[in-house]
C-alpha cells in the first residue's frame, strides 16, 4: 500500500525533483504531498512522455518484428528495411573513409571529448539527463520479473562509459554500471556487481510539417522576378500570419571609439547587406570620442555623412558622447534613441554578417519570451595561421588576412562562451533590468545581461550562425582590469592564437620544445 499510495519523505514540498525517475514513482498510483501546480504539471508532463517512449519503443518492436517476419517469408530475396526495423548493434554505420568514422566521447566524473577547445569539462545537462533516463529503462527491464527470481538489482553507479552521436541511426552507449545484487529467496545474499551495458537510441521515421515558404513567380508586367511569401494549401494561396516578422525592422546598435580603418571595414558589409538591398534596418552608432586618435573620430563622422548623402539619413543614427568609453553604457544609450518596441541587434565594428544573419535575427526572437543569442564564428591571429598559398588566407601586398567566409578548424572557433552579440526585443531588454552600469573595461557586462533573461525564465535560443564572423583583432588586456575581467580578457586572447593542432604540430616539429626536460636534464648532469 506505501509503494501504491507513494509518500514523498525525501524532498522539501514533495517536489520530486530529484525522485521523479525512480522505479517507485514509476509504479505508485498517487504521489504525495505535490500541492504546487507548477510540480504537479512538471509531473505530468513528465509520466505522459514516459507512456509516449513507451509507444515509441512498441513501435520500434513492431518495425523489428515486421523485418523479421518479412526475411523467414521472403527466404531473404529482399534486402533488410533500413531504420527502425534493424536490429540494436553498434554496426549499423559503415564509414566510406577514415574521415567519416564518428569518435566516442569518455564519460567518467567529466566528458573528455576531442570536439571542444576544453578536452576535458563538467557533464552537461543535457547528458547528465539522457544517462538518468538511460540507467532507469536499464533497471526497470532487468528488473521486470524480479518477484518471480527472487532477486532485485539496484543501480548505485555509473564507473565509465562512453557515447556517440550516429546522425542516421541515434545516440549510442557503452556503459560499465556498478549494481547491488540482492537475492531475498532461499540463501538471502547482497553484493555489488559490475556489468557493460550496451544500449542505442534509435530514431524514428522523419516527420514532415508544412512551414511558410518563398515561392518565386514571374511578373508579367515588368518582366522581374518578385518573391512572394505564401502557403499553398490544397491548391489555394494564403498569407501566412508571420510575414511581418520576416520583414521585420531592425534596429542595430554599435558603440565605437577611433578603430577607423575597422569600421570602414564594417561599412563596406553595412552596405552590401544594408544599404544596397534597402534592407528594413538601420544603425545606431554610439560614437566616443577618442583622446588618443583624434583624427579617427573625424574621418569616422566624414565616412558616415558619406553613406548618409548617398544612401538618405534614414539608415544611420549618429549619437555622439563624450563619457569614459564602455560597451554596456554604450548600447544602453544607443538603445535608448530606438523606439518602444524596437527589435535589437548588439554588434560589435569587428563583426561581419550576411543577409540570412539579419533574416535569423527576426525569427529567432519572440518578444516577451525569446532573445537571440548567436554563436559567432571567430577567426584565429592570421600569423601563426596564413602563409604563401594557403587556402585559408588572401595576401594584399605585405599583409595576409583570413577569409571572412572560411569557417573551417584551422580559420577559427565558434566563440561559445561570447554573449557580446545579442538580439532582443526593448521592452523585454528593460524589464530585466538592462546593463550593469557600473561593469567597466573589458568584458562582463554580456554575461551579466544572459544571466538576467535566464533568470527571469525567458527562452535562451543559442546556436552557431554561420553568417555571423568575428574578424581577428589584437586583443589587450589592461592592468586596471578587476581579477575576474583580467581571467576573461587572458583565455580569450589565447584561444584566438591558433588551432590547437597547429600548436601541436609546432611543438612536434621543434625537438627543443618537445624535449626540452631530457635536454635539462643533459645540460645539467641530472
Amino acid at each position: 500500500m506505501q509503494q501504491i499510495l507513494y509518500q514523498n519523505y525525501k524532498e522539501e514540498k514533495g517536489s520530486f525533483k530529484n525522485t521523479l525517475k525512480n522505479k517507485e514513482v514509476q509504479k505508485a498510483v498517487s504521489l504525495h504531498p505535490v500541492k504546487d501546480p507548477d510540480y504537479q504539471f512538471r509531473i505530468y508532463n513528465y509520466l505522459r512522455s514516459v507512456k509516449i517512449m513507451a509507444e515509441h519503443q512498441r513501435e520500434v518492436h513492431l518495425h523489428r518484428d515486421m523485418s523479421a517476419m518479412t526475411d523467414l517469408i521472403m527466404d531473404g530475396r529482399l534486402p533488410s528495411e533500413p531504420g527502425l526495423s534493424q536490429p540494436p548493434t553498434l554496426k549499423k554505420f559503415h564509414p566510406l573513409n577514415g574521415k567519416e568514422v564518428i569518435p566516442w566521447d569518455f564519460v567518467a566524473r567529466s566528458i573528455y571529448s576531442q570536439f571542444n577547445n576544453n578536452p576535458r569539462r563538467g557533464i552537461d545537462d543535457s547528458v547528465k539527463g539522457a544517462l538518468d533516463e538511460l540507467v532507469n529503462q536499464v533497471i526497470m527491464k532487468v528488473n521486470k520479473n524480479a518477484h518471480l527470481r527472487g532477486r532485485t538489482i539496484d543501480f548505485k553507479e555509473i564507473q565509465y562509459g562512453y557515447y556517440r552521436l550516429d546522425p542516421m541511426n541515434g545516440p549510442d552507449y557503452v556503459l560499465d554500471l556498478l549494481l547491488t545484487y540482492r537475492k531475498y529467496r532461499g540463501r538471502k545474499m547482497s553484493m555489488n556487481v559490475r556489468r557493460h551495458a550496451y544500449l542505442q537510441q534509435a530514431f524514428l521515421p522523419v516527420e514532415l510539417k508544412e512551414e511558410d515558404g518563398v515561392v518565386e513567380k514571374e511578373n508579367s508586367g515588368v518582366g522581374a522576378k518578385v518573391k512572394s511569401w505564401i502557403k499553398i494549401i490544397s491548391g489555394h494561396a494564403e498569407f501566412p500570419k508571420n510575414i511581418s516578422k520576416r520583414v521585420e525592422y531592425i534596429d542595430i546598435v554599435m558603440p565605437l571609439m577611433g578603430r577607423f580603418k575597422i569600421f570602414q571595414r564594417f561599412m563596406n558589409n553595412f552596405e552590401t547587406v544594408v544599404l544596397k538591398p534597402k534592407e528594413n534596418a538601420r544603425l545606431v552608432l554610439v560614437l566616443y570620442k577618442s583622446k588618443e586618435d583624434a583624427d579617427a573620430h573625424r574621418l569616422t563622422l566624414d565616412l558616415v555623412n558619406f553613406y548618409q548623402e548617398k544612401y538618405g539619413k534614414n539608415y544611420i543614427e549618429v549619437v555622439l558622447t563624450d563619457t569614459e568609453f564602455s560597451r554596456g553604457p554604450g548600447l544602453q544609450l544607443g538603445a535608448e534613441r530606438c523606439s518602444h518596441d524596437a527589435l535589437l541587434f548588439f554588434v560589435d565594428v569587428d563583426i561581419i554578417f550576411s543577409p540570412s544573419s539579419l533574416e535569423r535575427v527576426r525569427l529567432n526572437t519572440n518578444k516577451g519570451s525569446q532573445v537571440y543569442f548567436p554563436i559567432v564564428f571567430s577567426q584565429y591571429d592570421p600569423e601563426p595561421v596564413c602563409y604563401p598559398g594557403s587556402p585559408h588566407c588572401e595576401c594584399l601586398s605585405s599583409e595576409c588576412i583570413l577569409k571572412a567566409e572560411d569557417i573551417s578548424d584551422s580559420a577559427g572557433y565558434w566563440r561559445q562562451f561570447g554573449f557580446g552579440i545579442a538580439a532582443m526585443y526593448r521592452t523585454d531588454y528593460h524589464k530585466v533590468g538592462g546593463f550593469d552600469l557600473s561593469i567597466r573595461g573589458w568584458g562582463k557586462e554580456d554575461v551579466d545581461l544572459y544571466t538576467k533573461f535566464i533568470e527571469n525564465s525567458y527562452t535562451i535560443f543559442r546556436a552557431v550562425d554561420p553568417g555571423m564572423t568575428h574578424i581577428f583583432h589584437t586583443i589587450k588586456c589592461s592592468d586596471s582590469l578587476e581579477s575576474a575581467q583580467m581571467v576573461m580578457c587572458v583565455n580569450s586572447k589565447a584561444q584566438s592564437y591558433a588551432s590547437t593542432s597547429l600548436l601541436a604540430n609546432q611543438i612536434y616539429n621543434n625537438p627543443e620544445i618537445l624535449r626540452r626536460l631530457e635536454i635539462y636534464s643533459i645540460n645539467h648532469g641530472t
